[in-house]
């Protein structure tokens, strides 16, 4: 993640979650700081809240340890995949 010295635009941040959760379906915040190190992690938690309220993704509990965000476009698919082993970067 970045220090921060350089500022986002929030559509540029949406863009990057968003773009990210289009590949890789299901994914869980650590993930999304792996794959999207541009932001700091206030940024990406701040819009994964807004794509939340917006309906836009579905947040889940993994297990007890791990929370996921899941398009809502699959959330009927999303207990296969939850259940299947790594799941992140997909064809």
């Amino acid at each position: 993640m970045n220090d921060g010295s350089f500022q986002h635009d929030a559509d540029d941040v949406e863009s990057a979650v968003w773009a990210y959760l289009q590949r890789c379906r299901i994914c869980s915040m650590e993930e999304l700081f792996r794959h999207v190190p541009a932001f700091t992690a206030n940024q990406l938690f701040l819009t994964v809240d807004r794509l939340s309220r917006e309906g836009k993704v579905v947040l889940r509990y993994r297990n007890r340890a791990e929370y996921v965000m899941v398009r809502t476009g699959i959330t009927h698919e999303w207990s296969y995949e939850m259940s299947s082993a790594p799941f992140g970067d997909r064809p």
